[in-house]
C-alpha cells in the first residue's frame, strides 16, 4: 500500500505538466488561474524543497542553525549570471562555478567559526552578520548591478542558454534536483559521516570524546550545504530572468528555506521536501489572496455601516478582489505556521511516523 502510494506520486509529478493545461485542470483551477500558474506552484516546491534539503546537511544532520543560506544562494545565482551576461558562459557550466564559489564562502566561514568554537546562537548570529555583509557589498558593486540587479537578456527557447518559453522544462529541471539532492540525503543517513553528523548534532563533546574530528565533520557539512545551496541560485535565476541583492541575499530568503526543513522535519530524509509540499502552497496562495496593498480605514468604514452581514462580507471580498488586504498574507501565513508548528513541533514526518505507528 506504501509503495503503490509513493508510486502513484511519482506517476504525477512525473506527467503533471502534460495535462496542467487541461480543460479538467482549468475547471478546478481558482477564477484567473491557469494550468502554468499550477506548475508554478510546484516548480517552487521544488525550488524551495532542493534548498531545504541543501540547509538540512549542516543544519538539521550536524545541527548548525545557520540563518545565512541566502548569502550561499545569492553567490551561486550572481556567479552564474555574471559567467553569463559578461562573458557567454552557459548557465550550466555557470552552475558548478557558482557552487564552487559558495562551497568555498561556506568553508571560510565554517572554518572561522568552529575554529572559535562558535556554537548555538553565536554561530547563527555569525551567519547572519556574513549575509548581510555579503548583501551590502553587493549593494554597492557596480558590476552587480547594486540595488537595480541584474536583468537576464532573453534568448528564446535554448537548452544552452538555460533559458525556455515554457514552465514544463524549469518544472523537471527542479524535479530531478530535488530528487538527486534527495537521494545523496538519503545516503548520507546511512554512511558514516552521516552517523557521525547525526553524533555531533547530539551532543559535540561527546563525540569528540569517541573520536569523531568534530570540526572536519562539520566543515564538510557546510562547505556542501552551501555548494548545494549555490545551485539552486543558479535555478532561481534562470528561473525569474532578474536577481536583486534585496531579495536573494536577504535574510527573509534563509528564513524561507529554514521553515521548510523544521516544518516538515529536520534531520529526517523527507522531512524538508514534505515541509515545502505543506509551506510553498500555502505562502503562494495568501500571497495571491491578499497581494495589494488596500487601506484599513475603508474596511473599518465598511463593517462600521447598517448594511447586513451577508453585504458586507460581499463587500470585503470585493475589497480583497481589487488588490486590497495589507499585510493579510503574512497574518495568515504566520497563523496557519504557528499552528502547524503546535500541532507537529517535531515536524511532520515525526508526527506522520506516530500517527502511522499507532
Amino acid at each position: 500500500m506504501k509503495r503503490a502510494a509513493v508510486a502513484a506520486m511519482v506517476l504525477f509529478l512525473l506527467t503533471l505538466p502534460l495535462f496542467a493545461g487541461s480543460d479538467a485542470v482549468a475547471r478546478v483551477m481558482p477564477r484567473g488561474l491557469s494550468g502554468s500558474a499550477l506548475l508554478n506552484v510546484f516548480l517552487l516546491i521544488f525550488l524551495f524543497g532542493f534548498l531545504a534539503q541543501s540547509w538540512n546537511i549542516l543544519g538539521g544532520f550536524a545541527g548548525q542553525l545557520s540563518l545565512g543560506h541566502a548569502a550561499f544562494f545569492g553567490l551561486g545565482a550572481y556567479s552564474s549570471t555574471l559567467l553569463y551576461t559578461e562573458f557567454g558562459v552557459s548557465p550550466w557550466l555557470g552552475m558548478p562555478v557558482g557552487m564552487a564559489v559558495a562551497g568555498s564562502f561556506g568553508l571560510a566561514i565554517g572554518f572561522v567559526s568552529f575554529h572559535y568554537r562558535l556554537v548555538g546562537p553565536f554561530f547563527t548570529l555569525a551567519t547572519i552578520a556574513f549575509a548581510e555583509l555579503i548583501r551590502l557589498t553587493a549593494l554597492h558593486l557596480k558590476f552587480t548591478g547594486g540595488s537595480m540587479g541584474i536583468l537576464i537578456p532573453l534568448q528564446g527557447d535554448s537548452f544552452w542558454h538555460f533559458q525556455f518559453t515554457g514552465k514544463a522544462p524549469y518544472y523537471y529541471i527542479a524535479l530531478a534536483m530535488l530528487a538527486a539532492v534527495t537521494a545523496l540525503i538519503w545516503w548520507m543517513s546511512r554512511s558514516r559521516i552521516g552517523h557521525y553528523l547525526h553524533a555531533i548534532r547530539q551532543d559535540e563533546d561527546a563525540a569528540e570524546a569517541i573520536g569523531i574530528d568534530t570540526r572536519r565533520y562539520k566543515l564538510i557539512a557546510a562547505t556542501l550545504s552551501a555548494a548545494l545551496t549555490g545551485a539552486g541560485g543558479t535555478l532561481y535565476a534562470q528561473y525569474t530572468q532578474y536577481i536583486v541583492p534585496d531579495d536573494v541575499f536577504a535574510v527573509g530568503m534563509s528564513v524561507e528555506i529554514i521553515l521548510r526543513a523544521i516544518v516538515g522535519g529536520s534531520a529526517t530524509v523527507f522531512g524538508p521536501v514534505v515541509g515545502s509540499f505543506i509551506l510553498t502552497p500555502v505562502a503562494e496562495a495568501t500571497r495571491v489572496l491578499f497581494s495589494g496593498g488596500g487601506s484599513g480605514a475603508a474596511i473599518v468604514k465598511l463593517f462600521a455601516s447598517d448594511a447586513s452581514l451577508e453585504a458586507k462580507l460581499s463587500g470585503y471580498f470585493k475589497f480583497l478582489a481589487a488588490g486590497g488586504g495589507g499585510g493579510g498574507a503574512l497574518m495568515l501565513y504566520g497563523a496557519i505556521l504557528i499552528f502547524t508548528c503546535l500541532a507537529m513541533p517535531a515536524g511532520a514526518i515525526p508526527w506522520l511516523r506516530r500517527r502511522y505507528r499507532a
